[in-house]
């Protein structure tokens, strides 16, 4: 007992009760030095400290649980003091965390955030190139990227991206002069047809006829408008808004009066001026009031708003959109409306026109019933 019961003794031990409380120690001196807490309440299993009073008094601990005869659990604690060199590595240690954390922890901001810069002003030309890359498409074929600004090792990516690009253009121009070849060569016929039976003395059997053969021709004449329209780009002037709905309100008036329907307009007191093309704005006007008279019921009206913000409203009061034509309302040929004469091409004109504007279309379904379909354009 003589090493557990010294004045300065190697090996300790102590018991406790299940409350924690100290019942047995074996060195009254450590106990008078360090007080009863010194060991606290160990957690069984293999723990280290430092006393209180330096280097040489370092302990290793060793706390289990066992149980008296009665079934009393007590909690039995041993130690053993440490070597002096472990008691100096685990000072070095815990000196080195405590006094050179505050040092260490801004390096290691420092690092992170100058990690961070790499990488975004690293990836900066790939990400330059994705977003140059995504203008590329059927309705901006001729947008390509910039090569002379990118590195060495994305050039061959840009190139061939551009190459792609071109091959792009050049099928989707194809596409836009066979479409319009062949909606002007189909015009001719149709309107020497259609002229044929109204000059010709007998009647024909069939009175839906002529009706057809006017559907066809308005159906062959927005299809060569609209390649016209996306084959090249036209003129562009200052544009007053209030005038060309003025205009379109006037022309398609006697046409809303036919059906059993009106046309109402309002505009703002000051002009609402845009740079474009008014013959281009006003066919796509035509084309949302003629789809708002097919929607509207009869004995309502058509309202078209000219506001300051450039922009164009036409406002029917139908059944309004249905959520599922969303997505395809402005499809070429899409269309619910066959019945009624609808060719499914009027609100690709629309689209058509307000993306060579650089504005665009929105619309939606009325509170009070109806849809509201808006051209957005930009200011000038």
């Amino acid at each position: 007992m003589a090493r557990y019961e010294g004045e300065d003794p190697a090996s300790f031990y102590e018991l406790r009760n299940e409350a924690g409380d100290l019942i047995l120690i074996s060195s009254q001196t450590l106990q008078d030095r360090f007080g009863t807490q010194f060991l606290r309440t160990l957690s069984p299993g293999e723990i280290d400290t430092t006393a209180k009073d330096g280097l040489d008094h370092a302990f290793y601990f060793l706390s289990e649980p066992i149980q008296a005869p009665d079934r009393q659990q007590f909690m039995l604690t041993v130690g053993t003091r440490a070597s002096e060199t472990d008691a100096l590595l685990r000072d070095v240690e815990w000196r080195l965390l405590a006094e050179t954390g505050l040092v260490a922890i801004p390096i290691c901001l420092a690092v992170f955030g100058a990690s961070l810069l790499i990488i975004r002003f690293g990836f900066a030309p790939v990400r330059r190139l994705s977003q140059e890359a995504q203008r590329i498409g059927p309705a901006n074929p001729e947008a390509r990227i910039l090569e002379a600004n990118l590195p060495e090792e994305l050039r061959d990516l840009a190139a061939a991206a551009n190459a792609a690009a071109a091959r792009l253009q050049q099928a989707i121009a194809t596409q836009r002069r066979f479409t319009a070849d062949t909606a002007h060569q189909l015009l001719t016929p149709l309107a020497l047809l259609s002229t044929r039976i109204q000059e010709s003395a007998i009647l024909h059997p069939d009175p839906g006829l002529r009706t057809d053969i006017m559907r066809m021709q308005n159906l062959v004449r927005q299809l060569l408008n609209l390649s016209r329209l996306a084959a090249a780009p036209q003129p562009r002037d200052e544009v007053d808004l209030r005038a060309v709905a003025k205009d379109v309100v006037a022309t398609m008036a006697p046409l809303a009066i036919a059906e059993g329907r009106s046309l109402s307009y309002e505009a703002t007191d000051s002009p609402s001026l845009i740079t474009g093309n008014s013959a281009a704005i006003g066919e796509a006007l035509v084309n949302l009031v003629r789809n708002g008279l097919r929607h509207t019921a009869p004995g309502t009206s058509v309202d078209i708003v000219v506001e300051q913000s450039a922009s164009i409203s036409v406002s029917d009061k139908g059944q309004g959109v249905e959520e599922t034509h969303r997505g395809r309302l402005m499809e070429p040929f899409f269309t619910t409306e066959a019945e009624k004469g609808g060719s499914g091409l009027g609100l690709a004109i629309v689209d058509e026109v307000m993306r060579q504007h650089g504005g665009r279309v929105e619309f939606e379904n009325r509170p009070e019933g109806g849809a509201r379909f808006r051209m957005n354009f930009k200011a000038a």
